[in-house]
């Protein structure tokens, strides 16, 4: 009842208030008393909040208004930084610290109000207002500012500034508006800001509680350095240009001078001066690193892809980082396990043990219009000698033409077709089908299946982590295909260069079978399957910039996810 009326004498006053200012701002100077009353005070903060400005104040610039203007609505607009006395309490500079500190995670301090929440408690500290309103409005938005930094920074510490959902609304409008299946399955905890900013302020300690919100994945702490590193080349100036000329061990000339100046900027050389203007070994290495770091062959020599990589500007390098240094945020186990970790920007799979690689392979993934999904799971056995279910999307939009026309396709390439996918399953004859009843549109009740040999295209081997997207790992036939730089070829799944020592590595770590016998399994042709003594996590993802010993890394974006993110970005 109390509460009610207080609400109810908010009100009037606060449509009193908002009447007067204007016009009667000296009368209400002169209030004397009244202005040092919490309903005052209270009714300042609810006009503040619904947008109505007083002279210098107003808060029109909040990053979590819904959010912040509930929580205060919820409090009755009473202050939550300052004490019923009207005076700041320990936590703002606690706070102050931790927006402070931002500028260290990649995070622009203006979005917190840095440079507005510093002035005003200066004011307030110092005193310097002349009338009690003034005092009161300017601790009301400095309040409410103190309240929007900690739910954005909380926010952008723990999720990053790529709003997840809204990226998952723009897969999903996107996938359906190309037919193209686009899956980022990268799902983590949520946490509620407004709770954690009432447990921390009473518990205490603010900016160390704020600053656990990040991720202790290396992923994202070696972004984070690069993303430093290359601020500063960015304030610098930027990258040299290097002129288009081919160059290679023992040519001269200022060009020479150039390249060694830029790659001195990139850190792949360790040393320059003007005199360097004879390409020798050392600059020949230092080229082949910048090289490697881009995905291009390593030859040691100046020609066109490693000059357009050269040249492409420090500041969109520094944009590559920066998006993929908001997804990293996302990353919330550090990964300090025995696991596979597929980076498809890179077309490389990696074993790694703890915080090291003890191996790393070339892949096939997806093609464009066939994007191999981002997700993770549990790799839990292998198949040897594997058989081929075609999936559906390649029965309808490739083979299905082909039965139309000729019924004996399947014969011809060594397919088996069955009326379903259950273990009674039976199997059928393609010439008793009339196949023109279907389109790429229906629902096809048939199996396709090819057995293990030669032409499956799964090889001999394939490594199960089973998921909702069937995706897995698996051999090829088509060995060429790693000859490329750019291997985006496959429907999905993802094609090993070196299947058999995968499969060693797995063996002697992760089944309870020697090596000699699986050779004797897979030479016997039967298709088999072998559970793993412990299941191997399997992380799939897409990073278009990340660091290793080599360096900063940068490669394309080849199913267009930065570009989104750019868009996203806020």
């Amino acid at each position: 009842m109390l509460d009610s009326m207080r609400i109810f004498i908010s009100k009037i006053i606060t449509a009193t208030l908002l009447m007067i200012t204007a016009s009667s701002a000296a009368w209400v100077d002169s209030m004397g008393d009244l202005q040092s009353s919490h309903i005052v005070r209270q009714s300042y903060m609810q006009g503040l909040l619904l947008g109505q400005t007083y002279g210098l104040y107003n808060l029109a610039d909040l990053r979590s208004k819904e959010k912040v203007h509930k929580f205060y609505e919820q409090r009755g607009y009473r202050t939550f930084w300052f004490n019923g006395s009207n005076e700041p309490d320990l936590s703002v500079v606690d706070m102050l610290n931790a927006i402070k500190r931002a500028s260290k995670e990649g995070l622009d301090t203006a979005r917190y109000h840095l440079a507005e929440i510093d002035a005003l408690f200066d004011e307030v500290q110092d005193g310097t207002f002349d009338t009690q309103r003034e005092y009161n409005l300017a601790t009301i938005t400095l309040d409410v500012m103190l309240t929007d930094a900690f739910v954005t920074l909380a926010h952008d510490l723990y999720e990053g500034l790529i709003d997840y959902n809204r990226f998952q609304s723009t897969l999903k409008r996107l996938a359906e508006a190309r037919d193209i299946k686009y899956v980022w399955d990268t799902p983590f905890k949520r946490v509620d800001y407004i709770a954690l900013l009432k447990e921390v302020k009473s518990s205490g300690n603010i900016e160390k509680r704020l600053y656990d919100l990040v991720t202790k994945n290396p992923l994202y702490l070696n972004l984070l350095d690069a993303y430093e590193r290359y601020k500063v080349i960015v304030s610098d100036g930027g990258f040299v240009q290097i002129p288009n000329v081919a160059l290679k061990l023992g040519s001269k000339g200022s060009a020479v001078k150039r390249l060694a100046e830029r790659l001195f900027q990139s850190g792949d050389l360790d040393f320059f001066d003007e005199d360097y203007t004879v390409f020798d070994e050392t600059l020949e290495e230092a080229l082949k690193n910048f090289q490697k770091r881009m995905g291009i062959h390593a030859t040691g020599i100046l020609y066109k892809a490693t000059r357009n990589a050269l040249n492409v500007p420090a500041h969109k390098r520094l944009e590559m980082i920066k998006i993929n240094l908001e997804h990293a945020r996302w990353e919330k186990k550090p990964m300090d396990c025995n696991c596979v970790f597929v980076n498809i920007p890179a077309f490389t799979m990696y074993f790694l043990e703890g915080d090291a690689i003890a191996f790393q392979m070339p892949v096939v993934v997806g093609r464009k219009t066939n994007p191999t999904p981002i997700f993770q799971a549990y790799m839990s056995y292998v198949v040897l000698n594997p058989t081929w279910s075609v999936p559906q999307s390649i029965v309808k939009k490739e083979m299905l033409k082909r039965l139309q026309d000729d019924p004996d396709y399947l014969h011809a390439r060594h397919f088996k077709a069955y009326d379903g996918w259950s273990k009674n399953r039976k199997e059928i004859d393609p010439f008793d089908i009339d196949w023109y009843q279907y389109d790429e549109e229906s629902d096809l009740p048939f199996n396709f299946v090819k057995d293990p040999g030669k032409g499956n295209p799964l090889g001999k081997v394939k490594f199960m982590f089973p998921n909702k997207y069937a995706v897995y790992m698996h051999d090829t036939n088509e060995k060429r295909l790693f000859k490329r730089r750019v291997r985006a070829y496959s429907h999905g799944c993802i094609r090993l260069q070196n299947p058999q020592k995968m499969l060693r590595f797995v063996a002697e770590n992760f089944l309870n079978k020697p090596y000699s016998d699986i050779r004797q399994l897979l030479k016997k042709g039967d298709s088999t399957s072998l559970s793993l003594s412990e299941k191997i996590p399997v992380y799939v993802r897409y990073y278009t910039s990340w660091v290793n010993e080599d360096g900063v890394n940068f490669r394309s974006d080849i199913y267009g996810y930065d570009k989104i993110m750019s868009k996203l970005m806020h």
